[in-house]
């Protein structure tokens, strides 16, 4: 069987934004194109369990119903600046109808009222526009993946009749907007240099232009909300007990009333890392007037429901990134263990893959197997290893360890494309959820303050069980990596470790004083995670700083960052970089332009192939030396 290759990326087909109404389901399939170094989005459709391609044009990433027979979307199929055009697409065929110029670039249909104005979340700029400078007089100034958002704020539009109506003040900008039974629920704020971390919650009626507080700012961390027909489900966190990561519990708004229904104590969502799901999903929705959310649990996402408690619904051995019913059939975009996104239906307790975008019966895939280890605390934990391809139990091997970011976040057993293809050329990869990371309980996710001992002490015990489990890994050529989260213990392990041959520092934070005050979420972040910022106690700050313990590096290291990654600046990349070279330590940086922090999982195409054959070719060069 052929191994998986670097260039393999422009072969698979990411999948997500799966959406019904009536007997159709729609969602969004997206491609990796070299020639372009874009990604080419479009539309597919379900009838009568076939899919088919809807949109040819290449630029569809989302998408609503209009009607059961009619879809519409915002693109700029025109070219022309500043301006974006809304269209409408039959689903029984036929080219998408431009029905609307609108003259805002950054526009996004939000829905549609009973009378079919339409509804738009634009993104607009409330100070004049320069174009030799910026000016910053507010946090955040700036944040990954959005650029300079200095005095930029979402804007609520309705439209009818070619008529822009605004319903926002011009200072206040939504995080995310909901319409349901022609009301607009929205999480917002209105604010003057600091935005709030814990928005309101309001309900507009886009007719009369009338606000109403549902839950007041600075009252609970909203994760997510779902209006219903008897109210508003609130997923909501206090923060009092574990900060900004603490995990969210069931709230219910109704005539003015904030009622909690239950405790859940778990997060909500999927946050299974992956570098092979760049398409957006959902976390919730209501069906049949029940509230529907999925959760992470452990290292795959599992499906729930609350009708008067919390009901399983649907366990995935791997991730689910979208789904939705049809005809009361649950549909769902997963990626199963070792496997690529495909479209399936659940009936009873089997499931029905419907599509074949990834299937793929010719190139050897190496299967997570599990290895049961002992945490610090002398808790039973589980990680993994993919055996390299061809393995052979009389020859001797590499290895990586990877680590993953957030902290609050987990690997789990889909297919990992980087992972895969180190498999290919002859690694072990081994991999683990140490504490800090997501899927289990807020004591288990809680490492405030403690960055870089438990966690540290977990990655070396779970290292330890691997070598010791596996004779045919090499101990003398071990290679370490990890991006965010897992550029800062990269950063710390090369620090506190001489057993990693080879390191590759990805998206990293290395001084926690510098990243408080320039990183779009550091003057809290910091603040949050280790319990200190410079006026209260610098020298904690700088106790979790890789940087501090750079003098001891002995382990060529190779730094990737990129120049518009605003979450872990280029700043703490720079710094690890020149301390190692100070120290003559072999050491090499590649900066990716235009990139931020999303490069290895939605960046430029040419550039995700680029960074992995850094990463590939440095691990290469001092992994697989012949031994003296």
């Amino acid at each position: 069987m052929k191994p998986v290759q670097i260039n393999d990326l422009y072969t698979y087909v990411f999948l997500g934004n799966l959406k019904t109404k009536g007997d159709r389901a729609v969602f969004v399939g997206s491609v990796a194109e070299e020639e372009n170094n874009a990604y080419r989005s479009v539309l597919y459709t379900l009838k009568n369990n076939k899919v088919s391609p809807l949109t040819a044009y290449g630029s569809e990433t989302d998408f609503v119903f209009k009607d059961e027979n009619t879809v519409a979307f915002c693109s700029n199929r025109e070219k022309e600046k500043d301006r974006t055009f809304l269209y409408e697409m039959a689903l029984n065929g036929g080219e998408a109808m431009q029905t609307a110029r609108i003259d805002r670039d950054n526009a996004s249909l939000i829905g549609y009222l009973s009378d079919g104005t339409a509804v738009l979340s634009v993104q607009e700029l409330m100070q004049p526009k320069e174009t030799d400078y910026d000016v910053f007089d507010e946090i955040p100034f700036y944040f990954n993946g959005a650029g300079i958002t200095n005095k930029k704020r979402n804007h609520i539009y309705t439209l009818k009749d070619g008529k822009l109506k605004n319903l926002t003040p011009d200072l206040f900008s939504t995080d995310s907007i909901k319409l349901f039974d022609d009301k607009l629920y929205v999480v917002g704020d209105e604010f003057v240099r600091k935005n709030s971390l814990m928005p309101a919650l309001y309900v507009i009626d886009p007719i009369t232009d009338e606000w109403h507080t549902l839950i007041e700012k600075d009252e609970l961390s909203i994760h997510l909300f779902e209006p219903s027909a008897d109210g508003v489900y609130v997923f909501a966190s206090d923060n009092k007990s574990f900060g900004l990561n603490q995990n969210p519990d069931l709230y219910f708004v109704h005539d003015d009333h904030v009622e909690k229904l239950m405790d859940w104590g778990y997060c909500v969502g999927n946050t299974v890392g992956s570098d092979c799901a760049c398409v957006g999903g959902n976390t919730s929705l209501i069906h049949d007037n029940i509230l529907y959310f999925t959760t992470t649990v452990k290292d795959h996402v599992e499906l729930y429901k609350y009708e008067n408690g919390f009901e399983p619904v649907y366990r995935s051995e791997g991730t689910i990134q979208s789904f939705a019913f049809l005809n009361d059939a649950l549909l769902l975009i997963e990626a199963k263990p070792a496997q690529r996104q495909e479209l399936y239906e659940v009936k009873g307790d089997e499931t029905v893959c419907l599509s074949d975008f990834n299937k793929d019966t010719d190139t050897s895939i190496s299967i997570p197997q599990p290895v049961e280890y002992t945490g610090y605390d002398g808790s039973a934990m589980t990680g993994w290893v993919l055996y390299p391809k061809d393995f052979d139990k009389k020859k001797s091997y590499p290895g990586i360890l990877d680590v993953h970011g957030g902290p609050k976040t987990v690997y789990g057993t889909v297919f990992y494309h980087e992972m895969q293809v180190w498999a290919s050329q002859g690694y072990f990869v081994f991999f683990c959820n140490p504490h800090g990371s997501d899927g289990g309980s807020d004591e288990f996710a809680d490492i405030r303050g403690k960055y870089g001992t438990i966690d540290y002490e977990d990655l070396m015990l779970f290292t330890d069980t691997v070598l010791k489990a596996i004779p045919e890994i090499d101990p003398k050529r071990l290679g370490v990596t990890g991006g965010s989260y897992g550029g800062f213990m990269t950063n710390w392990i090369i620090g506190h470790t001489d057993r990693f041959r080879a390191a590759a520092s990805q998206r990293s934070i290395s001084n926690w004083i510098s990243f408080s005050q320039t990183s779009d979420i550091g003057p809290y972040f910091a603040l949050d995670q280790q319990g200190a910022s410079m006026d209260s106690d610098p020298e904690k700050l700088w106790f979790h700083s890789p940087l501090r313990y750079a003098k001891n590096v002995t382990t060529p290291t190779l730094f990737i960052h990129s120049d518009e990654d605003y979450r872990c600046p280029l700043s703490e990349g720079l710094q690890m970089l020149n301390a190692l070279l100070e120290c003559d330590i072999e050491a090499r940086m590649c900066v990716f332009h235009g990139e931020n922090h999303e490069l290895s999982r939605s960046g430029k195409p040419v550039h995700r192939v680029r960074r992995l054959n850094e990463i590939t070719d440095w691990m290469n060069s001092h992994l697989k030396k012949t031994e003296k």
